[in-house]
Order: structure tokens, then C-alpha cells, then sequence
């Protein structure tokens, strides 16, 4: 069972690294929100539903050094999904994803994780 987890968690790097390899800033961002929102919705009574409430555990700094991207282009794309309605800020880290399908959609991602064709 533990190689069987390791190798999951082995294909879902190697995957995160082809999807970063093909994605726009936008898409990276968004895709790092939805990452994030689904992982404290597995970790809260409750489960997911279509609005997510989060407090993100990186800087943007920290995004940016995750996602290849500069800080600036990573502050950037956060007020442009902002300034769109994909997500809601409250400070610098507490964020409210309205519609979840929405943010999905901005990620290139179908709602189970996989590519929109």
C-alpha cells in the first residue's frame, strides 16, 4: 500500500510538472487556488461544496518561486482574479472562491482535475 501511494504521489508530480510546463500565468494561479481549496475541503467536516474558504499557507513570494513566475506577474494575476470575481480576498491570504467551477475553468481543469479539451 505504501509504494502504491508513492508511485500516486510520483504520477501527480510528474503531471503538475507537465501542466506547468503548458499553462499560462493565469492558469498556474488558478490552478495552485483550486489545489489548495480542494486539499482544506478533504481536511474540513463538511467536505467541499461549490463556495471554498481558505487562508493560503504560501507568500505570494512563495507561489512565485513554486509556479516559475515573478512577483510581481503572481500579485498581478491575483488582482486580475480578483478584479474578475473568480475569487474573493480578505487581507493578503484569506481568500473566498465564490463558484469553484469557475475557478476550475480559469485552471484549464475539468471539475475532477482533468484537462478541458
Amino acid at each position: 500500500r505504501l509504494l502504491e501511494m508513492t508511485l500516486d504521489e510520483l504520477d501527480a508530480a510528474r503531471e503538475w510538472m507537465l501542466v506547468l510546463g503548458r499553462k499560462t500565468a493565469r492558469e498556474k494561479i488558478a490552478s495552485l487556488l483550486a489545489i489548495i481549496a480542494r486539499r482544506d475541503a478533504t481536511l474540513t467536516p463538511g467536505g467541499a461544496t461549490n463556495r471554498m474558504v481558505f487562508d493560503l499557507p504560501l507568500t505570494r513570494e512563495a507561489m512565485a518561486d513554486y509556479l516559475g513566475l515573478t512577483l510581481e506577474t503572481v500579485s498581478r494575476q491575483i488582482s486580475a482574479l480578483k478584479r474578475d470575481g473568480i475569487i474573493e480576498l480578505e487581507g493578503k491570504r484569506h481568500v473566498t472562491v465564490p463558484d469553484m467551477r469557475r475557478l476550475m475553468e480559469e485552471a484549464g481543469d475539468d471539475s475532477d482535475g482533468g484537462f478541458l479539451g
